[in-house]
């Protein structure tokens, strides 16, 4: 896995996702200077180049990096090795009330929540497929590779390991939250029937890379439609919120923006995983119609360059900006991209958790445990990290630990609940 992340992440993606930047940056060259010599003003220039092409290349530019790692992995598919890996996780899993099968929708959700979620259709025991469709949402998914990408490949420049870790930390993040709701929903829950994985273990074989090939057209395909439909429209109405304000004058300062006043009492409360730019906000809450929306709209918030050749130099670029102007340091980058991948995702996902679910009240928690996990989540890594990193803590520590010693009381509570068949047991 390691292998496949370093292939993906620093090598053979990098270098497609240069040829691809340099073409769009000559497109936007010839666009703008077109736009120029028919005199079409400012802001028709604003909005074509920063808002449709800025933000539309922010992204796109990412593509290559989830092609090379969806075609991998479906190699890895293919050669018989994920059936393996159900069978080796069996053991694990019945630890938090899942079978070695609840793998497979997390599989699959590494490239799409939507799917993965649907994929527990296949789990016949209605608290293990419940379980799973809850916890599956943490893998981070093809939506949510361009943040990790952009803010891992700006703050940790050719450090591969850093996205296995991310995808370690959330295999981490389910069994603690598995737990969880183990001892809240199911405190007295025993072996069922159904606990035990039957599974079919193919030969090892050489995998198709013809395949692999097409697979991978056919995702990326699904995510050009996505990024050219309500991904494009989101990047335009960011752009006109950060360049106007409420009497709909143009200005010249995001500081200045509607998008800032929206936005600042979001960025206030989420201060305790190291937020203190609107924009940063801005972005996060953007991400909850599309996770990929968090790179176009910081694209389009902090007026990231589109160089010709995206090599040290504009992630270096890249890194001054977001350091200078939203405060951001390695542990709050890394604060903030746990934020973004562990609160709940887009919102065509939490629609297909509501049909799969057939429940409200699961739904309803669903919502609230993925916000709550990434909140927390954020909150530990930039508090201890702040810590070991500076010697000092971070930024509103002390309402952090409350936060935390808050959260903890209310665990207690609902536990307790749980064991007379109160509260969230009611669930079960």
């Amino acid at each position: 896995m390691w292998f496949v992340f370093t292939v993906s992440q620093v090598w053979l993606g990098p270098l497609v996702r240069g040829y691809i930047e340099f073409a769009f940056g000559m497109v936007a060259k010839w666009i703008e200077s077109g736009l120029a010599s028919i005199g079409s003003g400012a802001i028709l220039e604003g909005l074509i180049i920063e808002g449709i092409i800025g933000g539309f290349t922010a992204i796109i530019g990412f593509l290559p990096l989830i092609m090379v790692l969806f075609f991998m992995l479906h190699l890895l598919e293919d050669s018989g090795y994920m059936a393996r890996v159900a069978l080796l996780m069996d053991r694990y899993f019945k630890k938090i009330g899942l079978a070695g099968k609840s793998i497979i929708p997390m599989y699959v959700g590494t490239a799409c929540s939507i799917p993965a979620i649907m994929a527990a259709r296949t789990i016949k025991n209605q608290r293990q497929r419940r379980m799973t469709i809850l916890l599956t949402p943490f893998i981070p998914c093809g939506a949510k590779l361009p943040v990790i990408a952009l803010l891992l490949g700006v703050f940790f420049t050719g450090s591969a390991f850093m996205t296995a870790l991310t995808y370690l930390g959330a295999i981490v993040i389910i069994f603690v939250a598995g737990l969880i709701i183990k001892q809240l929903v199911n405190p007295f829950q025993k072996a069922e029937e159904d606990s035990f994985l039957m599974v079919e273990l193919p030969d090892y074989q050489l995998p198709s890379p013809k395949r692999a090939f097409f697979v991978m057209l056919q995702r990326a395909k699904a995510f050009i439609i996505k990024a050219g439909t309500i991904i494009l429209l989101m990047n335009v109405i960011v752009w006109f919120f950060v360049n106007f304000d409420f009497s709909l004058a143009q200005v010249s300062n995001p500081e200045d923006s509607m998008l800032k006043v929206i936005a600042t009492p979001i960025a206030f409360l989420l201060t305790p995983i190291g937020v203190a730019s609107w924009g940063l906000a801005a972005a996060a809450i953007l991400g909850f119609v599309a996770k990929e929306e968090v790179v176009g709209a910081l694209a389009v918030i902090f007026s990231f360059s589109i160089s010709e050749d995206f090599a040290v130099a504009n992630a270096e670029n890249t890194r001054e900006t977001l350091m200078t102007v939203a405060n951001m340091t390695s542990v709050s980058a890394v604060a903030y991209l746990a934020f973004n991948l562990f609160t709940p995702p887009c919102f065509a996902a939490i629609g297909a958790m509501k049909t799969e679910f057939e429940s409200k009240a699961w739904t309803a928690f669903a919502i609230f445990l993925q916000l709550f996990v990434g909140f927390l989540t954020g909150l530990v890594i930039y508090q201890i990290g702040t810590l070991i990193v500076t010697g000092s803590f971070g930024m509103s520590f002390v309402p952090a630990m409350i936060v935390v010693i808050a959260s903890l009381l209310v665990f207690l509570y609902l536990k307790r609940l749980s064991k007379k068949g109160r509260g969230l047991a009611k669930l079960g």
